[in-house]
């Protein structure tokens, strides 16, 4: 094996964050960084070789290869059965800037980026930009990330590469605000940027012990990867100021709230204030209220509205519950189901509690948060499902339609529908391709009923000719039918940018599993 740098752990069970997905893998390879010296770019050099060196020994070994960060994904994506796992949660290093860095063309200024290695969190990343810290230079950033998702356990590849959407209305997914990438093949390392925006000086590359690759089209691969482009190893985040958001958690009718499901228009609505645009909607349903009471059905909405972060304000955070191991009350209430399913409704209502943590904290300023700390850290939830469909904006309603009417036939799930709002991302495989999108989970308690809802939630909407996508890192049923029918030409853009990147028929395969397979993604 490669180094003392390596951990191998052989004929190991694999097991996801959410205790969903385990598979029988042949080696996992947990990779360290050279910790007795101070983080540096020449670290990075050789953490990068020692990765190359696992892939080369996989190829040998005739494996395939998947790289894995915190085990988020409920789908079983990051996995290959029979396979090698690389761990890259220790990996975890982070890098500011000085003006004398950039190109003379970058767009961007300097203070503004952010480099972070594979496996750092991005509970660590928001701590690193947000508040004063040791990890970088220039100390005090107050910075904050312009978007992420609705817990921050992931890390940053691992949340890039299923292309997590993200909670802000008017951004794209967390690839949106990437402008740099390293991606590690068995015998390439490369520094990734658009050739239209080149952000650092050419020799920064050099410095990774990479080659330079400005391309548009490589770069809009390798943002969304599905793991299957190589490893990526580093980084490159454009920030944003500091900004503080305030919650409100609000009542409201189901025929008041309609019109802006399908508009994001917010006159009339109901909202806490409908002169603002909100930084964040999210409206959450129980699906049988939805059928049953129509327009009186009861939408919980959430609504957080953004403020300029004050000079002197000092964010606190608590990370202790980075390694939790969760809670077993979901799966208790699946239990209940399951025992009598009458009770179904009292369920949903406990996983609604669940979910609907936040109280109505308007005009209380000692609730702003920054986004590190309103988007905290998740539990695992043991039996828990969840899915996610992304659809065109003006076909909300007509989705929530369809997936009431299919509930009736699946009433004893455990679920509760959920709206969020996502601008199109610039990925060639972001799921969030629709401009803009709202992406509807269903969220629930881990059931047959529940399993049976999801799929045949995506039959209707492709015999309703409704135009969806499915969260890559979610429980979904793409075929390679609704893959093309979702990404059409980007499909083969993808593939072709793939066989520049992996020219090898044989590292193709060994970075791809059943799922890239079976989908039309292993061309």
């Amino acid at each position: 094996m490669p180094d003392n740098f390596v951990d191998v752990r052989n004929a190991a069970n694999w097991q996801n964050h959410h205790e969903n997905v385990k598979v029988p893998v042949a080696k996992v390879l947990t990779v360290h960084n050279d910790v007795s010296q101070a983080q540096s770019l020449d670290g990075m050099k050789a953490t990068a070789a020692r990765l190359q060196q696992v892939i080369r020994d996989a190829l040998a070994a005739g494996k395939r290869i998947r790289a894995v960060g915190a085990h988020w994904s409920f789908s079983d994506i990051p996995v290959v059965a029979n396979g090698w796992i690389i761990e890259t949660n220790k990996l975890d290093w982070r890098f500011g800037f000085s003006a004398g860095d950039m190109h003379a063309q970058a767009g961007v200024t300097h203070d503004e980026l952010l480099l972070c290695q594979c496996g750092t969190l991005i509970a660590r990343i928001n701590e690193t930009l947000e508040s004063p810290n040791s990890v970088l230079p220039n100390g005090q950033r107050r910075r904050a990330l312009r978007t992420s998702g609705a817990s921050n356990g992931q890390t940053i590849a691992g949340a890039l590469g299923t292309g997590v959407h993200g909670s802000a209305i008017d951004v794209g997914g967390m690839e949106s605000q990437v402008v740099g990438i390293q991606l590690l093949t068995a015998n390439r390392n490369m520094w990734i940027e658009r050739a239209s925006a080149p952000v650092m000086k050419d020799n920064f590359a050099a410095k990774l012990g990479a080659e330079l690759v400005r391309d548009d089209n490589l770069f809009e691969a390798a943002i969304v990867s599905l793991g299957s482009l190589g490893v990526v190893h580093s980084v490159l985040i454009c920030s944003t100021g500091r900004y503080l958001l305030n919650s409100s958690l609000r009542r409201i009718r189901y025929g008041k709230i309609k019109a802006a499901l399908n508009s994001l228009e917010f006159t009339g609505s109901g909202i806490p204030d409908e002169s603002r645009r909100p930084y964040f909607f999210q409206a959450i349903f129980d699906p049988d209220d939805l059928w049953e009471d129509g327009d009186r059905a009861k939408v919980f909405c959430t609504v957080r509205y953004k403020e300029i972060c004050p000079p002197g304000y000092m964010p606190k955070y608590n990370l202790k519950k980075e390694n939790s191991d969760g809670t077993d009350l979901p799966k208790l209430i699946g239990d209940i189901i399951k025992l009598d399913p009458a009770l179904r409704d009292l369920a949903t209502w406990l996983l609604m509690e669940i979910m609907l943590k936040e109280q109505n904290e308007a005009n209380k300023p000692e609730k702003w948060k920054t986004p590190g700390q309103a988007y905290a850290f998740t539990d695992a939830r043991r039996g828990v499902a969840s899915s996610g469909f992304g659809v065109p904006l003006p076909q909300v309603t007509n989705a929530l339609q369809i997936m009431a009417e299919a509930f009736l036939l699946h009433k004893k799930a455990g679920v509760v529908l959920t709206c969020r709002y996502v601008q199109k991302s610039p990925g060639i495989l972001s799921f969030t391709r629709y401009d803009p999108t709202c992406v509807i989970d269903i969220d629930g308690i881990d059931s047959s009923s529940t399993q049976k809802l999801i799929k045949l939630v995506a039959q209707r909407f492709e015999t309703a000719g409704m135009p969806f996508t499915m969260h890559w890192g979610k429980t979904n049923h793409l075929t390679k039918s609704r893959v093309r029918a979702a990404y059409g030409g980007n499909v083969d853009r993808w593939n072709a940018a793939r066989r520049i990147l992996l020219p090898d028929q044989a590292e193709r395969n060994a970075f791809s599993n059943d799922f890239i397979d079976a989908v039309g993604l292993n061309a």
